[in-house]
């Protein structure tokens, strides 16, 4: 094989000679002082790429052993192929189910590439090239004592090395080097203008990040007057909880001061005149005397302390405020509440949540909502098919639904249970469509806008305590309330001084005369009274217990217990209504138990939970 690559080589360097008008007499006739030249010349010929006339990089060897570089070997594929394909338009299927295939561009010898391209990178290399370019590499330098240095302008070479700029690390001639410092020179107005431009763009960094830093200070005096305001308003409350306490405890002392006066009337009034009935006389009074001797020693035993993290009351141990006398009829007491909230919220901690019945198929659902006049049916939104479902959960089937040509994106459901009439959100024609209880479509209101009457994207809806309409209005980031039955603009909740605390609120409940809504774009859960004063709120952006990831809708069970779809969590959250973490169910996942996104939740009378999944298209009951 060493031979046919001589040959090669000879052939190779003859081609190349010929390119540049010499021939081999010529070549044979100079002079001996050049030959050492020539030798050079012939070696750096031997390692050139014959189709970019380069030194080889990446040396790749054809089946005929000439050599060429590997990238220039892809480049002359491609262009074959774009060749082949003009040729041949009819029949371009045909040539595009042919293996791949180059011609060598000395020989033209054909060499088919099964890989196509890759099949380049599998070529072998020249043994006796790479070995003749590792020699170069080591030995050209000290044939002479100082090398050529080639002009990286005119391409003329120079002795001069103290003509290579230290700045572009390139050589130059004489002339080009006096040109190359005066160029050198008329870039300093450059480099100066780019200073000039980099101040001015400093400025406006250090403008906008004051701008930046200004509203943060705005943000942290606002959120400070608003904790002040939450406190006054949980100091109000405790301090009227222990005002009750106090009125509870002189109401318990007249009463029973009352009844010992009465005691002890009769027993310095009473005399034992009738023998039979003495012993009978004194089993009541004793009896009445200990009842009272025992209420005496009860008053005020029980403790009442404050919890400084929840802000409130609390008892520590019982006492007289939750006994009864048999026969007797016990006052009122306030502390009657908080049992109860701690026996549901140990109902909810015992509760598994498991679902009782799963619909894996139902279409995009959005809210649901359950009647008041018939607690088996089930309204759902279904975003997907432009309806409200009716669900009998009794008999597990559709009943019916809720249709109009005008509804596009159905969201949020609420019940006038006075005018038996059902109200549906739509997100997309921006209004309130109102259907009878059998169905009939009746009329539309609000429409598209921001001032009064008007909304942008409405979402969750619900039914004040009294027939007002309460409507998320997303876009316009506030809760509108309007009358009912009117349409007519009542007030707003969220806006003060015409600027918004609320972040598109997406989901709201009401309970008694308080507003729960779901502040979606602040991750939070803000309580209002009916008047838009604001109570507390509670929540975060984040994972852990009490935090949300767009908090998405809101339900209030007959206690006044929080239940919050947490939708980028997939899980939901109950609240005691102080915000306190009660229960957490849910999760990622598409089995019974897991959630993709939390669209819709309502809670029954009967505390069944009941969770809607646009995400997996999924309605469970719990």
């Amino acid at each position: 094989m060493g031979d046919f690559q001589r040959n090669s080589v000879v052939s190779k360097t003859d081609s190349f000679s010929k390119s540049k008008g010499f021939t081999k007499n010529v070549r044979l006739r100079r002079q001996p002082r050049l030959q050492r030249q020539d030798s050079l010349g012939a070696i750096e010929e031997l390692i050139q790429c014959g189709i970019c006339l380069e030194k080889l990089t990446q040396p790749k060897m054809l089946p005929c052993q000439h050599t060429f570089c590997l990238n220039c070997l892809h480049s002359h594929l491609m262009a074959h192929r774009v060749l082949i394909k003009q040729q041949s338009l009819d029949s371009q299927n045909a040539v595009s189910k042919k293996p791949a295939a180059i011609k060598c561009p000395v020989c033209q010898k054909r060499v088919d590439l099964e890989k196509g391209v890759e099949s380049l990178a599998d070529l072998p290399k020249n043994l006796y090239i790479d070995s003749v370019m590792k020699l170069v590499a080591g030995d050209i330098s000290p044939i002479s004592t100082k090398s050529d240095n080639r002009c990286v302008k005119c391409h003329t070479f120079s002795q001069q090395e103290e003509q290579c700029c230290q700045h572009c690390m390139q050589v130059f001639c004489n002339v080009c080097w006096n040109e190359h410092l005066t160029e050198l020179e008329s870039n300093l107005s450059v480099l100066v203008k780019q200073v000039d431009e980099s101040k001015v763009r400093l400025d406006h960094k250090l403008e906008n990040f004051e701008n930046r830093c200004q509203r943060l200070v705005e943000r942290i005096k606002e959120t400070t007057l608003q904790k002040i305001e939450l406190l006054k308003a949980k100091e109000e409350k405790v301090l009227k909880d222990v005002e009750t306490l106090v009125g509870e405890g002189n109401t318990t002392y007249d009463d029973i001061s009352t009844r010992l006066e009465e005691l002890k009337t009769k027993l310095s009034g009473n005399s034992f005149h009738n023998n039979n009935g003495k012993v009978f006389s004194f089993m009541n009074f004793h009896r009445e005397t200990s009842s009272l001797l025992s209420a005496v020693s009860r008053f005020v035993e029980a403790r009442v302390i404050f919890d400084p993290e929840s802000f409130r009351l609390d008892q520590a141990t019982e006492g007289i405020y939750n006994e009864v006398e048999d026969g007797e009829n016990a006052p009122p007491r306030g502390t009657n509440s908080l049992e109860r909230y701690e026996n549901a919220s140990q109902q909810y901690r015992n509760r598994s949540f498991v679902p009782k019945l799963v619909w894996s198929r139902c279409p995009r659902p959005a809210n649901v909502a359950v009647p008041p006049w018939d607690s088996r049916l089930l309204y759902i939104a279904a975003t997907d098919t432009h309806t409200v479902l009716i669900l009998n959960r009794d008999r597990r089937k559709l009943q019916g639904r809720l249709t109009s040509s005008e509804m596009l994106y159905p969201q949020g459901i609420a019940f006038s249970k006075k005018h038996q009439e059902i109200y549906v959100s739509d997100k997309w024609k921006h209004c309130i469509h109102v259907f009878s209880k059998n169905g009939d479509y009746l009329r539309d209101m609000l429409s598209k806008g921001n001032g009064n009457g008007k909304v942008r994207s409405p979402d969750g809806i619900a039914m004040g305590p009294n027939e007002e309409l309460v409507i998320c209005d997303s876009g316009n980031d506030r809760i509108i309330l309007i009358d009912s039955k009117t349409g007519e603009h009542l007030s707003t909740i969220g806006i003060i001084d015409k600027k918004t605390m609320l972040n598109m609120p997406t989901g709201v409940a009401v309970s008694g005369d308080k507003i729960i809504v779901a502040d979606t774009g602040n991750h939070r859960i803000k309580i209002f009274y009916l008047d838009g004063r604001k109570i507390h709120e509670f929540g975060s952006l984040g994972k852990s217990r009490g935090q949300f990831r767009s908090a998405e809708v809101v339900a209030v069970d007959p206690l006044g217990f929080i239940l919050v779809g947490d939708g980028g969590n997939a899980r939901v959250q109950v609240f005691k209504p102080d915000g306190g973490v009660v229960k957490i169910f849910g999760g990622p996942g598409q089995g019974n138990d897991g959630f993709g996104w939390v669209s819709g939740i309502c809670i029954t009378n009967e505390f069944d939970v009941i969770v809607a999944d646009s995400k997996t298209r999924c309605l469970k009951i719990f």
